[in-house]
């Protein structure tokens, strides 16, 4: 796990940490997840079978998917604190037989080849050194006909003043990181780089997506 550009201070975090962590986000960040949960539901249809969230963070993602749809959904955090708030959002919504993180690194998903219908990761592209292996990764896992979508979007459904507020919170948090969501042409280059041809670039003022079909 020590390949992964996670702050050494991220990766040391205890429980207080990381609930401070998943309270900052829900303060800051909470409508950018409903809004792309909706998005994702209405221009994909995909209602069922199985996701994998990668970076699932304090699965506030993959919480507002599930609440949308019947998929089952399996995340994948690297950090143990993160993981542990996460199941503790996960049960206070009633979803832990929906929802599951499993503390793993995105370079080695714990997962067999084509085993997901759809691959979510929002906000965790920027801490991939290796973006393409991650690439790889995700499209490896991905089923004949799924679809994978990354990148750091905050969906159709924010109003203006949430998306400027958002996106400058993340400049702020994120330094010269946030430089990854505004750089579609690079993102580009990192999936062919990664191997993978069917792709499509998103990009508005909503934020970047790179979508992969397989």
């Amino acid at each position: 796990m020590s390949d992964n550009r996670v702050p050494a201070e991220y990766m040391k975090m205890d429980i207080a940490d990381a609930q401070r962590f998943d309270q900052k986000v829900k303060e800051n960040f909470m409508p950018a997840f409903p809004s792309v949960a909706r998005q994702i539901i209405e221009d994909y249809g995909i209602l069922e079978g199985i996701c994998i969230d990668v970076g699932c963070g304090s699965a506030l993602m993959a919480i507002e998917l599930c609440k949308r749809s019947n998929l089952r959904i399996y995340g994948s955090e690297i950090v143990k604190s993160i993981c542990q708030v996460a199941y503790k959002n996960i049960e206070s919504e009633g979803l832990r037989d929906r929802i599951i993180p499993i503390l793993s690194n995105a370079y080695n998903l714990p997962f067999k080849s084509e085993s997901a219908d759809f691959v979510i990761s929002r906000g965790s592209y920027h801490c991939w050194r290796d973006k393409p292996r991650v690439l790889r990764e995700i499209y490896r896992v991905l089923k004949e006909g799924g679809i994978g979508l990354v990148g750091g979007g905050f969906g159709k459904y924010v109003t203006n003043n949430e998306l400027d507020r958002m996106i400058a919170l993340r400049d702020k948090s994120l330094k010269d990181d946030a430089k990854a969501y505004r750089a579609p042409d690079k993102l580009k280059e990192v999936i062919r780089e990664a191997g993978i041809s069917n792709f499509r670039i998103i990009y508005d003022k909503t934020g970047l997506w790179a979508e992969i079909k397989k």
